[in-house]
Formats: structure tokens, sequence, C-alpha cells
């Protein structure tokens, strides 16, 4: 949260007027500068655009879990790449959120008949939650219907995890998306009163402004999505004999 609170910090700090009670500011006659209080700097207009964006795209990230060979190094630059893509291309980013969000309300409706799943459910199936293990040994990350078949089949046991051991895994937190709202919503009322008084808004702040509006249809999307979750769920092989070839036995998830 360090980065969210520096960037939101100068940002305010950048819009904001110098103090009537420093002694050392001059002062200056309104008329000989009519429009100094309606300039800004190059550096105020970066620092908000920039703190806009960073906390739109990370925040509303939800990767999903990284493959069993994955270290931090390679889950951080798959993590910046997906930011990238939300910045250059923020409607491939929503086409992937919807995708995930209709393919999560299937499978909610697929195991909610016996199973009771919720979204959240859904999601943490979709994103690699559960990993098929034979012989005490990682084979691959089961997809909902394998695991639903596996399941009717008698393969494996059910895994039981409650909605709240779910959201416990995850490390969305109301704090890191109440400072990300906050700043947009910030950025939002400089645009809105600029406009009002009839000053200019520069092109990088409406650019922003339309990238951060995009970025917020995926945020919704993946609004019940686990964030950042690191582990997956274990599911034991106890049937006779291996599995046939499996979806994602030699995948590796390089969105994660």
């Amino acid at each position: 949260l360090l980065p969210y609170t520096v960037l939101l910090y100068i940002s305010f700090a950048s819009a904001s007027p110098p103090s009537l009670n420093d002694t050392t500011i001059p002062t200056l006659d309104a008329s000989d500068c009519p429009s100094c209080s309606d300039t800004r700097s190059l550096l105020a207009i970066i620092w908000s655009c920039a703190a806009t964006l960073f906390a739109c795209t990370w925040t509303a990230i939800h990767p999903n879990i990284p493959g069993m060979k994955e270290g931090k190094v390679a889950i951080t630059f798959h993590r910046l790449f997906i930011m990238v893509i939300a910045l250059v291309a923020p409607e491939l980013m929503i086409t992937w959120a919807a995708r995930q969000y209709f393919s999560a309300r299937q499978a909610k409706k697929d195991f909610n008949k016996a199973f009771e799943w919720t979204m959240a459910h859904g999601h943490f199936a979709w994103m690699g939650g559960f990993i098929l293990y034979v012989n005490d040994k990682p084979r691959a990350t089961l997809s909902p219907d394998e695991l639903l078949n596996f399941v009717r089949w008698g393969c494996v046991d059910m895994p039981v995890i409650m909605k709240a051991e779910i959201e416990d895994r995850s490390k969305g937190d109301a704090l890191s998306k109440g400072i990300a709202i906050l700043q947009l919503v910030w950025f939002v009322i400089q645009l809105v009163a600029r406009y009002v008084q009839n000053l200019p808004i520069t092109l990088l702040e409406i650019d922003t402004l339309a990238v951060a509006a995009l970025t917020c249809i995926a945020y919704g999307l993946w609004w019940r999505k686990p964030k950042n979750v690191g582990c997956p769920c274990v599911v034991h092989w106890k049937a006779t004999g291996s599995p046939s070839k499996l979806a994602y036995e030699y995948v590796v998830n390089i969105l994660a």
C-alpha cells in the first residue's frame, strides 16, 4: 500500500495551492498575472495522471494462481505485463475479465445444485484453485469440468472449501480498494471543476480518464474474484490407475 499512499499524497500536494502562512512567498498583484491561479505545472499533471493510472490498473488486476514452477520474479513480471496491457489496450483486459466472469458463473451453476457454490468458488476454480495430486505428486491444475466429472465418477473427493476460506486466501482488502477509488474520485472532481470553470484540460488527462473508466469495468467483473491467491487447494486422486490427459497438464499459466 506504500506506493498508493505516496502517489496519492503527491497528487494531492501537487494540486493544492501554496500556503498563505508562508512568509517567504512574495505577494503578487493579481493584475500582473491574471491567469496564474489557473496555471498548473507539468509535473503536477503528470503525477496526478500517473497516480490515477497506477491506482486503477494495479488494484484492478486480479491474476490467476501461479503455476507450480513459477517464482516470485516471474509472477511480478507477469503482473506488470498485464498492467501494460491494461494501459495500452484496456479493452483486451475487459474481454479477459468478462470471459472469466461468465465462466465462473457457469461453474457456480454447475456445482450449485449439489455443493452450493458461490461466484467466489467459480472464480477460484477457473483461476487454478484446484490442483490434482497423483501418488502424492502434483499432476495438473483441474478445470471445473474435470473436477466435476472426477467427483461424479468417484475418482476424487469433493474438496470442501468455504467462501470465507477463499476470501481469507485473497490479498485484496477494503483499504487498497478505498485508496484506488479515492484517487479516481479526486481526479474526476478536478476535471469536472476545470470543465465547469472553462479551464483547459490536457489530452493526457482525458486519456487517463478513459483508461480509468475502462479499468473500472474490468474491476467490476472481477469484484468477486479472489486476488493474489498464492496456493491452490490440493485434490488427491484415489481411484486405481492414473487419469488420462488433462487440459492443463503441461500448460504454464502465463497470465497468472
